[in-house]
């Protein structure tokens, strides 16, 4: 006799372990300084949106869990004009898994940023922007493969 909808539906119920969305829900956390931690928290989330990916605010719930650090590297002070710049120099560090298989996905290789935080506003949001799109395209790079695509 045919198998029963009841028996289809318990073996359906054997999910099996830790498939990949499509689209999945990515945690983004950022330690370090918190201009720049700002900065890239806005951008991530803007490029999650665009980009049709979850953005979660617990970790538990992350399919991806990305962590930025951000370290201050050098600062210097130069005049010109009659108007003193203090150049700071910060490196960037992205590194991402998938908790529930403890899998490491591929982040951008890290990075630096200068700028004078009186006039630099704008270099940091297009870096971070940079940065953000290069997390996503590599996110869903990484649920593609995973899901066999």
């Amino acid at each position: 006799s045919a198998p029963s909808a009841r028996q289809g539906q318990e073996s359906a119920g054997q999910a099996p372990p830790a498939v990949m969305p499509q689209n999945p829900a990515v945690f983004f956390h950022c330690a370090g300084a918190q201009e720049i931690c700002s900065a890239l928290k806005t951008a991530v989330d803007d490029a999650l949106d665009k980009g049709g990916l979850g953005n979660v605010r617990n970790a538990a719930r992350a399919d991806i869990d990305v962590a930025a650090r951000v370290e201050g590297v050098q600062e210097r002070a130069d005049r010109q004009f009659g108007t003193t710049f203090t150049v700071r120099t910060y490196s960037i560090e992205v590194n991402a898994e998938a908790p529930r298989t403890s899998e490491a996905v591929s982040m951008p290789s890290s990075t630096t940023l200068s700028f004078d935080p009186q006039f630099g506003a704008e270099r940091v949001a297009e870096k971070a922007r940079l940065i953000a799109g290069d997390i996503v395209d590599r996110v869903k790079a990484f649920a593609k493969k995973k899901r066999g695509g």
